[in-house]
């Protein structure tokens, strides 16, 4: 058995937000780093003027029999402000294929879409290109789509395909070096959010991260930490951190979990550190993530820090684990992180001291154990949906009549989308008129799966913005006609 190495975090080389603007020279693209999207004037006034991210991406090993499919939509009251498209690949040369294929279902005809290198693998900071996973060169690619109106109001499916000019120097590694591909939404509200996007390439794997090594790797052992910088506030709030993760293989590939954690830091109290375990499992098709969460914000914090790191929760070195035959007994994942996006809001009310009249969530995917909130046995949950792109919602009046609607509620957006809202509001008359049921039951469906959720929403038990209930996130709430009454 090796002896546990040392190992090294890259913490010590990073620097906020704004420093790293200043390094125009030094790291110019976003080479084993995110850095702030810019590229062009028109994205650095999408962040300046839009209030949310909203994200769909989808593997494309299906490629090039079946094209990869990606869900998006554009609700009522919503504003494009930029829709970028991502994409990740590994070659056997620095001659990466910019080209891409785009469809909006229904247009019947194909745009190919060039974009632009945004970061690759690099041996050391500042360094040039070198061989990453698969001894194969790596490399994101961004190109922005919003001229080509693909994404219009509604529900809208896009269809991937080309990189064909792909070629890996041993194809019996098991990949094809087509990862996936992802469309980012920035968009307008009125809400008064703030957003603010980084991108580029930031590959990690464990075992490169062991100095004295031979495999040890300055740049490819762990990923660079990246801060969201914004103004306090004096309550507490949640803000939607987006992601798009290439490159971890789901069971499905290796038979075997790859192991890592998402570690989410809203200011310097280590007691508000969330460490997101094994989050990251190809739950977008085979090497694609879409990883969305609402993060808590405190009162007075001024920065949200977050990083990936190829490693089990709790940390087991995988070095001082290994089998007799000196095999590895867990193999935490490698990954390529390429965009990171985080809106956050402006103060609102976020506890209900009074039975509401309207409850918007966002849909964030996820089963019943995703579940984070503080009503006990009055919340019941079953089923999963898998992160299913599109839902459908109804309310059901018991759960042996899932058939029958609840009387009394309403639910405004029977359609959702990832990372969509979804709001039910109260539509009963006479003394029940102007406020919720005390128990709200949604049925969300796709394709035949279903999940039900009963929410408690009397407000006798705790009901605060961003609690997450199954695959959906508390955003906001509107108080009931009879709040405020003597």
């Amino acid at each position: 058995m090796k002896p546990a190495l040392p190992r090294m975090n890259k913490l010590s080389l990073t620097a906020t937000l704004f420093s790293l603007c200043l390094s125009t020279n030094l790291y110019a693209e976003g080479d084993e780093m995110l850095l702030p999207a810019v590229g062009s004037q028109a994205i650095i006034d999408a962040q300046l003027n839009g209030n949310k991210i909203r994200i769909s991406g989808t593997g494309l090993h299906t490629l090039p029999a079946l094209p990869g499919s990606i869900t998006i939509d554009l609700n009522p009251g919503e504003t494009i402000e930029r829709v970028l498209l991502y994409w990740q690949v590994f070659d056997e040369d620095t001659a990466y294929d910019v080209d891409i294929d785009v469809e909006r279902m229904g247009d019947g005809f194909a745009n190919m879409v060039t974009g632009q290198v945004i970061g690759e693998y690099v041996e050391g900071f500042g360094g040039s290109p070198d061989l990453a996973f698969y001894n194969a060169y790596s490399a994101t690619i961004r190109a922005d789509i919003t001229d080509l109106n693909l994404i219009q109001p509604g529900s809208n499916t896009l269809l991937i395909s080309g990189l064909d000019q792909i070629a890996l120097p041993d194809p019996n590694f098991g990949d094809d070096g087509r990862n996936g591909a992802g469309v980012l939404l920035i968009y307008s509200d009125d809400s008064g959010d703030g957003v603010q996007l980084l991108d580029g390439h930031d590959a990690a794997w464990w075992e490169r991260n062991y100095p004295g090594t031979d495999k040890f790797s300055e740049t490819l052992g762990s990923t660079v930490p990246v801060r969201f910088q914004f103004d306090p506030a004096s309550v507490e709030r949640f803000a939607a951190l987006s992601m798009f993760v290439a490159s971890v293989e789901g069971s499905g590939q290796t038979g075997d979990d790859r192991p890592s954690v998402v570690v989410i830091r809203p200011g310097g109290d280590p007691a508000n550190e969330i460490r997101d375990a094994n989050a990251l499992m190809s739950n977008r098709g085979e090497e694609w993530d879409d990883y969305l969460k609402m993060v808590p914000i405190p009162a007075g914090v001024d920065y949200v820090e977050v990083e990936i790191l190829s490693e089990t929760d709790p940390y087991v070195d995988p070095l001082s684990v290994l089998n007799p035959d000196g095999s590895k007994t867990i193999d935490p994942a490698s990954f390529v992180w390429l965009a990171a996006g985080l809106s956050t809001p402006s103060p609102v009310e976020n506890v209900c001291e009074c039975r509401p009249k309207a409850i918007t969530f966002t849909y964030v995917g996820g089963s019943c154990a995703a579940s984070d909130n503080d009503q006990g046995e009055e919340f019941k949950c079953m089923g999963d949906l898998n992160f299913a792109d599109t839902i459908s919602v109804t309310t059901f009046a018991h759960k042996f009549s899932l058939d029958e609607t609840q009387r009394d509620i309403a639910v405004a957006t029977p359609t959702v989308s990832l990372s969509g809202a979804l709001t039910v509001v109260a539509d009963g008359t006479g003394g029940r008129a102007g406020r919720l049921p005390p128990q709200t039951k949604l049925l969300l469906q796709v394709n035949g799966t279903m999940q039900t959720l009963d929410i408690h929403t009397s407000c006798s038990l705790p009901l605060n913005t961003g609690d997450q209930f199954g695959p959906l996130v508390l955003q906001s709430f509107e108080q009931g006609d009879q709040c405020g009454r003597d």
